[in-house]
């Protein structure tokens, strides 16, 4: 699993890395996301993990990326979804690559 974190709320343009305490938004959360290859079975796999608001323990599972984009859609802006999803096209294809 590849694990990115970062500070956001529904208010933010964009995401903050959490090793840039000093810019984080006020009000806004801890969330960390973990990605990768998830075994269904029959040699398939599929792209899922979780999404974890550190700060109320509240975490959310998907399966794939739509359920992904649905979950990021509930706690950030446009703007901030695309960094998200940016960050994690990097990760897939790396990790696809690999």
């Amino acid at each position: 699993m590849n694990t990115i974190q970062f500070f956001a709320n529904k208010n933010c343009a964009e995401i903050v890395d959490p090793m840039d305490v000093g810019h984080r938004p006020p009000g806004t959360d801890l969330f960390e996301l973990q990605v990768g290859l998830i075994e269904i079975g029959n040699g398939q796999a599929v792209w899922g993990g979780s999404l974890q608001n550190v700060n109320n323990g509240e975490k959310r599972y998907f399966l794939d990326w739509p359920d992904l984009i649905a979950n990021l859609q509930e706690i950030l802006i446009p703007l901030a979804q695309l960094e998200v999803l940016r960050a994690l096209i990097r990760t897939k294809e790396t990790y696809v690559q690999a």
